[in-house]
């Protein structure tokens, strides 16, 4: 699953966190700007996704039976037909327990970092877990199966629940225990599916439905394919507002209509090299000049040495009657299209299908032909999306990752900056793709760890992993930013340090996951500069001390910050010290006075330069503008007692003094 695909290979507004300036580079305002707009849509969070699901979500048979099990054992393996809606049957479940408050987190089959077992998972009270295996591997679903016992004991320790998502060929693979909590769900009604996703966009169907409908290929097929139509249904309604629901759903059908029967016949009639690479070229380029599509169709013809063989190019039939022979039409604007509803499409299925040995060919002419100046950039986004989404139909994304890198790297070329937004609008798809997701959040991991990675494709990287990957996969967008923030140089904006510190804000769960990423490697001598600044800016008072529960009164989390702290006083670094007067401002004003302070001091415990340095810093401070001379005295109370001096003569910090 980790394979390296670093070759083409077969098939197979700016974040800103915590004080200081943000000087904003005019060259990166337009990444963030790129990023951003080609994520299609406002940034969506996974609780955004679950309220969107369940306005369009049909139960499937026997979810009443999971909805007991999951209830009464807290754990459910869901199996069930390719395209039942199982992944988003388990969310729905999940979403159904009382407690809308606790974590949900979505977990899937990656096998990266130290996140690489699920016995390493964060596990918090009631937290609800999907595990979603539905895409892995024999060796990666065997590997979850021995972990699930010791996960499931933690999870019953804490009141959480789970639900695995498993393809029906691995069900031989469960053992008893586990099989006693196996439901099979069966696909939903596809009426009622396109009904429900059509009622949300308010359009009402007719009942029953026409039988065109009905009959539809898209009926039979899977759940997104429900979808897909309805989304079509949608998209007639949005060209034709004054249509009627029968109108709109005629012009569904038609433009989903598949026509690769079609195409196979006119392959037959066209035999020979250069009209089919007409053809491919005007389906690849619809919307393109006549002009561009000859060039490119040439570009195609010289790189698959297709005119070896030929006459004379005057002796040949001249473009102009190659297109008339393929029934491609040229329209008044001189733009190349093609008279069929998704016969283009139709046509790039065909090529991609019939000549798997030729994909990689496809791909490497697709990148010259992207540089060609008759294109408009929207024909060069268009023509992204259309070999990105021929590549992962047919599981190749490793030719797709072959692009993204030859457009997002620098190459020195004044035509780079464009080529950038090609490669990331790539990347993005592969991000967003059900199937391959995995493989591209695997890509961004790579470049993540890579220390000579270019510093605008860096910017990249923290774009997408705030934009893209942490709505559905926060965890994983945490370890690509914490692997980032410490191989950049910081110039950028923003910089992965500052996204870490705005996402672990905004989530509790991603704050100690960090703080235990950083206390481990603490733990084993690793010493990574940015990691103490990583530090300082989780190590916020006011974040950890507020609240019903405030995180620094757990023991777990305080014994990390302990750890921590002590390597961050060890360093006596100027931050360091700053952050410490925040500590005891902070310690001055909340109810957390003695765990603030206790916490420093016990970080600095039996070492006494490091406590003498405690005493020093708080008495300075003490008598600044801002100093509040009882917090110093508190902590150096707290200090001699640490020592043994006196601990039973000390009261706590007055209440008086807390406000």
């Amino acid at each position: 699953m980790t394979e390296n695909h670093s070759e083409l290979h077969e098939p197979q507004g700016p974040v800103h966190s915590g004080s200081g300036d943000l000087n904003i580079n005019p060259i990166y305002v337009n990444l963030h700007e790129s990023v951003t707009e080609q994520a299609r849509g406002p940034r969506l969070t996974l609780n955004d996704d679950l309220r969107w699901l369940k306005r369009r979500f049909v139960a499937p048979p026997k979810l009443d039976l999971a909805r007991s099990m999951l209830l009464e054992s807290q754990t459910v393996l869901m199996t069930g037909p390719v395209g039942s809606g199982r992944r988003t049957a388990a969310k729905m479940l999940l979403n159904e327990l009382p407690d809308d408050q606790a974590p949900f987190t979505v977990l899937d089959d990656e096998a990266t970092d130290r996140n690489e077992t699920l016995t390493k998972t964060k596990i918090l009270q009631g937290h609800r877990f999907v595990l979603d295996l539905s895409n892995s591997d024999e060796r990666v679903f065997l590997d979850r199966l021995r972990e699930l016992p010791a996960f499931r004991t933690e999870l019953h320790r804490v009141g959480a629940h789970l639900i695995v998502v498993a393809p029906d060929s691995f069900k031989h693979h469960v053992d008893a225990e586990l099989d006693k909590h196996t439901v099979r769900i069966d696909r939903p009604s596809s009426a009622e599916v396109l009904r429900a996703h059509l009622y949300a966009e308010k359009i009402d169907l007719p009942a029953p439905l026409p039988d065109d409908v009905h009959s539809a290929d898209h009926m039979n097929s899977s759940m997104s394919e429900v979808a897909t139509f309805a989304n079509l249904v949608v998209q007639a309604r949005r060209a034709d507002p004054d249509g009627d629901v029968k109108s709109w759903f005629r012009t569904a059908v038609t433009t989903r209509k598949d026509r690769r029967g079609e195409v196979a016949e006119q392959m037959q009639k066209h035999w020979r090299g250069r009209p089919r690479a007409v053809l491919l070229a005007g389906a690849m380029c619809r919307g393109a000049t006549s002009d561009a599509v000859f060039f490119a169709s040439h570009k195609l013809v010289t790189q698959l040495a297709l005119d070896e063989d030929e006459d004379p190019r005057l002796e040949q039939d001249g473009y102009r009657d190659q297109l008339s022979e393929l029934e491609i039409s040229v329209t008044t604007s001189n733009r190349i299209e093609f008279s069929k509803p998704s016969y283009d499409q139709a046509v790039r299925e065909y090529f991609w299908d019939s000549y798997p040995d030729l994909r990689k060919q496809f791909c490497f002419w697709v990148d010259q032909v992207i540089r060609d100046p008759l294109l408009t950039p929207q024909n060069r986004l268009d023509l992204v999306d259309r070999v990105v989404a021929e590549a992962l139909r047919t599981s190749s994304p490793g030719h797709v990752r072959w692009l993204i890198e030859r457009w997002v790297f620098p190459t020195g070329t004044a035509r780079w900056n464009q080529l950038q937004d090609f490669g990331v609008r790539a990347l993005i798809l592969g991000l967003t793709d059900e199937q391959h997701g995995w493989f591209f959040r695997r890509v961004v991991y790579e470049w993540s760890r890579n220390s000579e990675l270019p510093a605008v494709v860096g910017q990249i990287l923290v774009e997408v992993c705030v934009e893209v990957i942490a709505p559905r996969f926060p965890s994983q967008a945490l370890v690509r930013l914490h692997h980032r923030a410490r191989r950049e140089d910081g110039q950028g904006n923003p910089t992965a340090r500052q996204a870490l510190s705005a996402l672990t804000r905004e989530d509790p769960l991603l704050w100690m996951l960090l703080l235990d990423r950083l206390a481990q490697d603490v733990d084993q001598d690793k010493d990574w500069p940015a990691d103490l600044f990583l530090f300082l800016d989780l190590a916020d008072p006011w974040h950890i001390s507020g609240g019903p529960q405030p995180m620094v009164t757990d023991a777990f989390v305080r014994s990390q910050l302990v750890l921590c702290w002590n390597k961050a006083l060890i360093s006596a670094a100027d931050p360091v010290w700053l952050r410490v007067c925040d500590w005891l401002a902070a310690a001055a004003q909340t109810s957390q006075y003695d765990a603030l302070l206790w916490l420093l001091v016990e970080a600095a415990y039996q070492n006494v330069s490091l406590l003498a340095s405690l005493h020093v810093v708080a008495r300075d401070w003490s008598a600044s503008p801002n100093g509040r001379p009882e917090a110093a005295v508190r902590l150096s109370q707290l200090i001699d007692v640490a020592q043994g001096l006196h601990a039973t003569d000390y009261a706590p910090m007055p209440e008086e003094a807390v406000r």
